[in-house]
């Protein structure tokens, strides 16, 4: 005859074995779920700062591209604000787009050329995005050396030629 003790003993220890691998199934899918988090958080910053860095840097470049006609692009200052100068031709009128870095925004201003309306002129441009630096030079005849800092810790430089007629 069989006490059954033994059998019992057998029971807790099946019991104890799932629990615990259980225990342990259950701790990995948290770590992995963890690491995962922080991966994609990571991810996802990464991944806006570098959308942040190409769109700054093809807006004006695109801005300059609009605008490349002979005569019509140079690198100028608005109210002593170093600015890109894009000039227009609208009937008997000249318009001017300026683009130019004022309390940490990359602006543009769209104006008649010489005629301001207000006395704080830099701050009616319209914010375009966060920057924290925006210099401008000509390289060459038609070569426009930008460097842009987005606030990430490095400054890009790119250069853009113009491709109407400078010669």
């Amino acid at each position: 005859m069989k006490t059954g003790i033994g059998e019992n003993n057998r029971h807790v220890v099946d019991v104890l074995f799932v629990l615990a691998l259980f225990g342990v199934f259950a701790a990995s899918a948290l770590l992995l779920v963890t690491i995962g988090a922080g991966v994609y958080k990571q991810t996802v910053s990464n991944m806006e700062q570098s959308f942040t860095d190409r769109t700054s840097y093809a807006y004006v470049v695109e801005k300059i591209h609009q605008n490349d006609i002979y005569d019509a692009i140079e690198i100028g200052e608005l109210e002593g604000v170093p600015a890109l100068v894009l000039t227009q031709n609208m009937g008997e009128s000249q318009f001017c787009t300026y683009l130019y870095l004022y309390d940490g925004y990359l602006k543009e201003l769209f104006t008649r050329k010489g005629s301001y309306a207000g006395t704080d002129i830099l701050a009616a441009g319209q914010n375009i995005m966060p920057l924290s630096g925006f210099s401008l030079e000509m390289a060459s005849e038609n070569l426009i050396k930008m460097t842009i800092d987005t606030g990430n810790g490095s400054a890009v430089t790119l250069y853009t030629a113009l491709r109407s007629d400078y010669s």
